[in-house]
């Protein structure tokens, strides 16, 4: 992360957690409401479906390329998680959220043991293989929408997954 990166990560978090309304005003400005999409409801109850796990905390393998912090406009893509990962091999970049803790305990972006004692315990059908780290930094949306979330899409569909559990960053 290069020094004017961390800067900003710095001021941007100060000015969060000291002004928070101007902060989600600012950072919600360019957010558009859709009413235009249908409702979606479970075709079957969740202790029967595959579920998967996302996070917008900008999670990752600790082998794959870090999320472009420094991209002013934010980095829209994803990575693969799959649920055979441990803890260890997680990490996380992201410029808007303190990472120290979720660093050391992935678990508080990244439930995945959660999700897999839910599956185990029969909360939850299955734990998907197929899990997405996003990092949520992103003040132009346009590419992410027309480019990854599409691709998200087809892969959940491809793998047979009935609901998606959203962690924020």
């Amino acid at each position: 992360m290069k020094m004017k990166t961390q800067v900003k990560s710095k001021l941007s978090r100060t000015f969060s957690s000291n002004f928070t309304k101007a902060y989600q005003k600012f950072t919600m400005n360019h957010m558009k409401e859709n009413k235009s999409l249908p409702e979606a409801f479970l075709q079957k109850p969740l202790s029967q479906c595959k579920v998967a796990l996302v996070s917008t905390a900008g999670v990752h393998l600790k082998s794959d390329e870090p999320f472009d912090v420094d991209n002013p406009a934010g980095d829209p893509s994803f990575r693969l998680i799959p649920n055979d990962v441990t803890e260890q091999e997680l990490t996380v970049t992201h410029i808007y959220i303190d990472t120290k803790f979720a660093k050391t305990d992935p678990s508080i972006v990244f439930p995945l043991q959660q999700l897999k004692k839910a599956a185990a315990d029969g909360k939850v059908g299955v734990a998907s293989n197929v899990n997405i780290g996003l990092n949520g930094g992103i003040l132009d949306t346009a590419i992410a929408e027309k480019d990854f979330i599409p691709k998200v899409v087809e892969l959940f569909n491809n793998e047979g997954i009935d609901a998606a559990l959203l962690v924020p960053g």
